[in-house]
Protein backbone atom coordinates (compact mmCIF):
# COMPACT_ATOMS: atom_id res chain seq x y z
CA UNK A 1 0.00 0.00 0.00
CA UNK A 2 1.68 3.61 -0.70
CA UNK A 3 0.87 5.20 2.29
CA UNK A 4 1.65 9.09 1.94
CA UNK A 5 4.06 9.42 5.27
CA UNK A 6 7.60 8.29 3.43
CA UNK A 7 8.69 12.08 3.98
CA UNK A 8 8.24 12.50 7.66
CA UNK A 9 9.44 8.77 8.36
CA UNK A 10 12.84 9.43 5.97
CA UNK A 11 12.92 12.22 8.20
CA UNK A 12 12.44 10.25 11.77
CA UNK A 13 14.71 7.21 10.44
CA UNK A 14 17.53 10.02 9.62
CA UNK A 15 17.68 11.65 13.12
CA UNK A 16 17.82 8.55 14.89
CA UNK A 17 20.51 7.49 13.00
CA UNK A 18 21.96 10.34 13.46
CA UNK A 19 21.65 9.81 17.47
CA UNK A 20 22.07 6.30 17.97
CA UNK A 21 25.26 6.39 16.01
CA UNK A 22 26.67 7.94 18.90
CA UNK A 23 24.91 6.22 21.74
CA UNK A 24 26.42 4.95 24.79
CA UNK A 25 23.60 2.09 24.96
CA UNK A 26 20.47 0.88 22.53
CA UNK A 27 18.23 -1.38 22.47
CA UNK A 28 16.19 -2.83 19.62
CA UNK A 29 12.75 -4.74 19.78
CA UNK A 30 9.85 -5.84 17.04
CA UNK A 31 6.89 -6.92 18.99
CA UNK A 32 3.19 -7.92 18.01
CA UNK A 33 0.03 -7.25 19.90
CA UNK A 34 -3.61 -7.80 19.32
CA UNK A 35 -6.66 -5.90 20.41
CA UNK A 36 -10.08 -6.97 20.61
CA UNK A 37 -12.22 -4.15 21.33
CA UNK A 38 -10.50 -1.11 20.28
CA UNK A 39 -12.92 1.59 19.11
CA UNK A 40 -12.69 3.66 16.04
CA UNK A 41 -15.14 7.18 15.95
CA UNK A 42 -17.69 6.97 13.68
CA UNK A 43 -17.67 2.97 13.44
CA UNK A 44 -20.55 1.26 15.80
CA UNK A 45 -18.73 -1.87 16.52
CA UNK A 46 -15.72 -2.55 18.39
CA UNK A 47 -12.36 -3.28 16.16
CA UNK A 48 -9.84 -5.60 16.54
CA UNK A 49 -6.71 -4.70 15.68
CA UNK A 50 -3.32 -7.19 14.89
CA UNK A 51 -0.54 -4.46 15.47
CA UNK A 52 3.18 -4.98 14.85
CA UNK A 53 5.44 -2.69 16.16
CA UNK A 54 9.77 -1.92 15.58
CA UNK A 55 10.74 0.17 18.56
CA UNK A 56 14.44 1.43 19.07
CA UNK A 57 15.59 3.30 22.87
CA UNK A 58 19.78 4.79 23.31
CA UNK A 59 21.23 7.07 25.68
CA UNK A 60 24.36 9.36 25.25
CA UNK A 61 25.86 11.17 28.02
CA UNK A 62 22.98 14.04 27.28
CA UNK A 63 20.12 12.03 27.02
CA UNK A 64 17.89 9.54 25.27
CA UNK A 65 16.58 8.61 21.96
CA UNK A 66 13.20 6.50 21.60
CA UNK A 67 11.74 5.64 18.35
CA UNK A 68 8.49 3.76 17.84
CA UNK A 69 6.47 2.79 14.49
CA UNK A 70 3.16 0.58 14.52
CA UNK A 71 1.54 -1.24 11.30
CA UNK A 72 -2.51 -1.67 12.58
CA UNK A 73 -4.26 -4.13 10.77
CA UNK A 74 -8.05 -3.45 11.79
CA UNK A 75 -10.49 -6.19 11.39
CA UNK A 76 -13.56 -5.18 10.21
CA UNK A 77 -16.21 -3.14 10.22
CA UNK A 78 -12.93 -0.79 10.55
CA UNK A 79 -12.80 -0.79 6.46
CA UNK A 80 -10.17 0.65 4.15
CA UNK A 81 -11.65 3.18 1.99
CA UNK A 82 -14.07 1.53 -0.90
CA UNK A 83 -13.18 -2.10 -0.02
CA UNK A 84 -14.48 -4.89 2.05
CA UNK A 85 -11.23 -5.90 4.04
CA UNK A 86 -9.50 -3.78 7.14
CA UNK A 87 -8.32 -0.78 7.19
CA UNK A 88 -4.02 -0.19 7.81
CA UNK A 89 -2.76 2.52 9.62
CA UNK A 90 0.78 3.60 10.04
CA UNK A 91 1.81 5.57 13.04
CA UNK A 92 4.89 6.56 14.55
CA UNK A 93 6.81 8.47 16.82
CA UNK A 94 10.34 9.75 17.39
CA UNK A 95 11.21 11.59 20.65
CA UNK A 96 14.29 13.19 22.33
CA UNK A 97 14.93 14.75 25.43
CA UNK A 98 18.38 16.31 27.28
CA UNK A 99 19.23 15.87 30.57
CA UNK A 100 19.21 18.74 33.09
CA UNK A 101 21.55 16.98 35.14
CA UNK A 102 23.90 16.38 32.14
CA UNK A 103 23.29 20.28 30.23
CA UNK A 104 24.50 21.51 33.39
CA UNK A 105 26.65 19.57 35.39
CA UNK A 106 24.04 19.32 38.51
CA UNK A 107 24.63 17.29 41.24
CA UNK A 108 21.87 15.41 43.46
CA UNK A 109 17.98 15.87 42.97
CA UNK A 110 15.63 18.40 41.85
CA UNK A 111 13.18 18.15 44.71
CA UNK A 112 10.76 14.98 44.44
CA UNK A 113 13.14 14.30 41.42
CA UNK A 114 16.46 12.42 40.56
CA UNK A 115 16.72 14.01 37.24
CA UNK A 116 14.73 16.63 35.31
CA UNK A 117 14.66 16.21 30.75
CA UNK A 118 13.67 18.45 28.59
CA UNK A 119 11.75 16.87 25.79
CA UNK A 120 10.89 17.38 21.83
CA UNK A 121 8.18 14.68 20.29
CA UNK A 122 7.41 14.64 16.62
CA UNK A 123 4.20 12.39 15.87
CA UNK A 124 2.87 10.89 12.04
CA UNK A 125 1.19 8.94 10.93
CA UNK A 126 -1.44 7.96 8.27
CA UNK A 127 -4.66 5.16 7.39
CA UNK A 128 -6.57 4.15 4.56
CA UNK A 129 -9.86 4.83 5.31
CA UNK A 130 -12.23 7.60 3.54
CA UNK A 131 -11.35 9.70 6.65
CA UNK A 132 -8.10 9.94 5.56
CA UNK A 133 -6.42 11.13 8.63
CA UNK A 134 -2.63 12.66 8.22
CA UNK A 135 -1.94 13.67 11.88
CA UNK A 136 1.26 15.38 12.44
CA UNK A 137 2.02 16.09 16.06
CA UNK A 138 4.31 18.73 17.45
CA UNK A 139 5.01 18.54 21.70
CA UNK A 140 7.65 20.18 23.73
CA UNK A 141 7.98 20.45 27.49
CA UNK A 142 9.78 18.96 30.58
CA UNK A 143 9.71 15.62 32.21
CA UNK A 144 10.86 14.36 35.71
CA UNK A 145 12.30 10.99 36.48
CA UNK A 146 11.06 9.77 39.29
CA UNK A 147 13.53 7.46 42.13
CA UNK A 148 12.36 4.35 41.57
CA UNK A 149 15.66 2.07 42.69
CA UNK A 150 15.09 -0.04 38.45
CA UNK A 151 13.88 0.65 35.56
CA UNK A 152 12.21 4.15 35.09
CA UNK A 153 9.06 6.29 35.82
CA UNK A 154 8.89 9.80 34.24
CA UNK A 155 6.14 12.06 34.36
CA UNK A 156 5.70 14.93 32.31
CA UNK A 157 3.95 18.40 31.11
CA UNK A 158 4.11 19.15 27.21
CA UNK A 159 2.91 21.81 25.12
CA UNK A 160 1.02 19.77 22.43
CA UNK A 161 0.16 21.05 18.58
CA UNK A 162 -1.50 18.82 15.48
CA UNK A 163 -2.53 19.27 12.17
CA UNK A 164 -4.76 16.54 10.58
CA UNK A 165 -6.71 15.97 7.11
CA UNK A 166 -10.46 15.15 7.62
CA UNK A 167 -11.23 13.21 4.16
CA UNK A 168 -15.41 13.80 4.69
CA UNK A 169 -14.36 17.35 4.79
CA UNK A 170 -11.92 17.45 2.04
CA UNK A 171 -9.63 19.79 4.29
CA UNK A 172 -6.79 20.15 6.35
CA UNK A 173 -7.18 21.40 9.92
CA UNK A 174 -4.28 23.22 12.71
CA UNK A 175 -5.82 22.70 15.99
CA UNK A 176 -4.83 25.33 18.91
CA UNK A 177 -2.14 23.95 21.49
CA UNK A 178 -3.22 22.25 24.00
CA UNK A 179 -1.27 21.46 27.58
CA UNK A 180 -0.62 17.30 27.19
CA UNK A 181 0.37 15.37 30.91
CA UNK A 182 2.13 12.36 30.07
CA UNK A 183 3.78 9.50 32.60
CA UNK A 184 5.60 6.35 31.17
CA UNK A 185 7.37 3.60 33.00
CA UNK A 186 8.94 0.39 32.82
CA UNK A 187 9.29 -1.37 36.20
CA UNK A 188 11.10 -4.97 36.97
CA UNK A 189 9.25 -7.39 39.25
CA UNK A 190 10.57 -9.96 41.10
CA UNK A 191 12.95 -11.03 38.35
CA UNK A 192 10.03 -12.63 36.04
CA UNK A 193 9.27 -9.85 34.34
CA UNK A 194 8.48 -5.74 33.45
CA UNK A 195 5.36 -3.88 34.54
CA UNK A 196 5.14 -1.13 31.73
CA UNK A 197 2.75 1.18 30.19
CA UNK A 198 2.11 5.00 29.88
CA UNK A 199 -0.83 7.36 30.36
CA UNK A 200 -1.24 10.46 28.04
CA UNK A 201 -3.70 13.32 28.09
CA UNK A 202 -4.28 15.75 25.94
CA UNK A 203 -6.97 18.75 26.35
CA UNK A 204 -9.06 20.12 24.34
CA UNK A 205 -7.59 21.74 21.28
CA UNK A 206 -10.40 23.67 19.64
CA UNK A 207 -12.86 22.81 16.99
CA UNK A 208 -12.36 20.19 14.20
CA UNK A 209 -12.70 20.44 10.43
CA UNK A 210 -16.71 20.00 11.04
CA UNK A 211 -16.75 22.60 13.52
CA UNK A 212 -16.92 20.61 16.86
CA UNK A 213 -15.28 21.62 20.49
CA UNK A 214 -12.49 18.77 20.65
CA UNK A 215 -12.43 17.54 24.54
CA UNK A 216 -10.03 16.07 26.83
CA UNK A 217 -8.50 13.37 25.36
CA UNK A 218 -6.97 10.26 27.67
CA UNK A 219 -5.05 6.94 26.11
CA UNK A 220 -3.33 4.62 28.75
CA UNK A 221 -2.50 1.25 28.64
CA UNK A 222 -0.71 -1.15 31.33
CA UNK A 223 0.81 -4.18 30.42
CA UNK A 224 2.87 -6.99 32.12
CA UNK A 225 5.53 -8.59 29.74
CA UNK A 226 7.21 -11.76 31.01
CA UNK A 227 10.52 -12.99 30.59
CA UNK A 228 10.93 -16.00 28.38
CA UNK A 229 13.58 -18.20 28.96
CA UNK A 230 15.50 -15.72 31.21
CA UNK A 231 16.08 -11.71 31.06
CA UNK A 232 18.72 -12.47 28.55
CA UNK A 233 17.37 -14.27 26.21
CA UNK A 234 15.29 -11.28 24.80
CA UNK A 235 12.01 -12.94 24.15
CA UNK A 236 8.76 -11.47 26.26
CA UNK A 237 5.35 -12.27 26.40
CA UNK A 238 2.44 -10.94 28.39
CA UNK A 239 -0.70 -9.57 28.78
CA UNK A 240 -2.52 -5.99 29.62
CA UNK A 241 -5.26 -3.44 29.26
CA UNK A 242 -6.00 -0.03 27.12
CA UNK A 243 -8.13 2.01 27.89
CA UNK A 244 -8.77 5.63 25.53
CA UNK A 245 -11.59 8.13 26.11
CA UNK A 246 -12.88 10.90 23.67
CA UNK A 247 -10.14 9.59 20.85
CA UNK A 248 -8.76 11.91 18.85
CA UNK A 249 -10.58 14.66 21.24
CA UNK A 250 -14.01 13.05 19.81
CA UNK A 251 -16.74 13.12 22.55
CA UNK A 252 -19.77 10.74 22.32
CA UNK A 253 -22.09 13.78 21.27
CA UNK A 254 -19.60 14.52 18.31
CA UNK A 255 -20.99 11.40 16.37
CA UNK A 256 -23.84 10.78 17.85
CA UNK A 257 -25.08 8.23 15.59
CA UNK A 258 -22.20 6.14 17.09
CA UNK A 259 -21.56 7.43 20.76
CA UNK A 260 -20.02 4.29 21.79
CA UNK A 261 -17.21 4.47 19.00
CA UNK A 262 -15.20 7.55 20.68
CA UNK A 263 -14.17 5.27 24.27
CA UNK A 264 -13.08 1.81 24.76
CA UNK A 265 -11.36 -0.47 27.10
CA UNK A 266 -9.32 -3.27 24.93
CA UNK A 267 -7.33 -5.83 26.49
CA UNK A 268 -4.47 -6.96 24.86
CA UNK A 269 -1.70 -9.86 24.17
CA UNK A 270 1.78 -8.90 23.28
CA UNK A 271 4.81 -10.98 22.25
CA UNK A 272 8.41 -9.01 21.89
CA UNK A 273 12.13 -9.49 21.10
CA UNK A 274 15.16 -7.37 22.27
CA UNK A 275 18.10 -7.45 19.96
Amino acid sequence: MNFPARLPLACALSLLCGTACAADWSDNSVGYRYASHQSEPGVSDKVAKDIFTFTHVSGDRLGTNFFTIDLLESHPPDYANGGTNGAQELYGFYQRSFSLNALTDHKGNWGFAKDLSLVGRFDFGTKNTTFAPRPRKLRVGISASMPVQAGFWDIGVQAYRETNHNGFAGSDVTFKIAPAFVSAWAIPVGGIGTFGGFIDIVGPKGKDAGGADTKTEILARATFMFDIGGAKSGLKAGVGVEYWKNKFGNAPETVAFAPGSTKATSPLLLVEYHF
